[in-house]
């Protein structure tokens, strides 16, 4: 970095503050900003100076809850934590602590509906939408239950088809069954397409 754009002392207090209340990032996050302005010791000490007024526990709590509001999933809130550079012991303490309930889905069912709707007007099988949302034991009966719902009531004939025609090259009968029976396809109705 060349010396002409190093931030003294004062500015680079002044940036420390816009910074962190602009963006509320993790102490790891801000310290690494505040060395791209200046030297690492003037870090070091505009940092020192204003810990006392940073709370990253409390900003991990609310983007947790922005996450969760979102209907995001617990893999893509410890990524995005963990991508903003803040503490994995910490992240996963206040998941376990205030928002991993034994025998409680982190997964809002209205929202759910919505996603597993829009992945099956996609044409993804009911393996790949249980892989993305399944990830913890209490996940399990929500995620079922939608993908019941939205599945059964409305088989579609064109989308089985649709499916076997993508494996019907690479197995034997009986095999192309097993999976199509795997992705909740009903036995009569594939039985129905293998006769076509």
């Amino acid at each position: 970095m060349n010396n002409w754009i190093k931030y003294n002392y004062t500015r680079l207090k002044d940036y420390a503050l816009w910074y962190y209340f602009r963006y509320y990032p993790s102490d790891n996050k801000l310290i690494s900003k505040l060395k791209e302005k200046s030297d690492s010791d003037i870090a070091l000490n505009v940092y020192s100076d204003i810990k006392h007024l940073l709370n990253e526990r409390e900003i991990i709590i609310t983007k947790i809850r922005n996450y969760l509001f979102k209907n995001k999933n617990l893999n893509y809130i410890k990524q995005k934590l963990f991508e903003k550079m803040f503490s994995k012991e910490l992240v996963e303490s206040i998941l376990d602590e205030l928002f991993l309930e034994e025998d409680t889905s982190l997964l809002n069912e209205k929202s759910l509906y919505r996603y597993i709707y829009n992945y099956k007007e996609k044409w993804k099988s009911i393996s790949y939408i249980r892989n993305k949302f399944i990830e913890r034991k209490e996940d399990k009966e929500i995620v079922e239950k939608v993908i019941f719902e939205v599945f059964w009531d409305s088989w579609d004939i064109s989308w089985l088809k649709k499916e076997y025609e993508k494996i019907k090259w690479k197995y034997e009968k009986h095999k192309t069954i097993e999976k199509l029976l795997r992705k909740w396809f009903r036995y009569w109705d594939i039985l129905n397409i293998l006769d076509l």
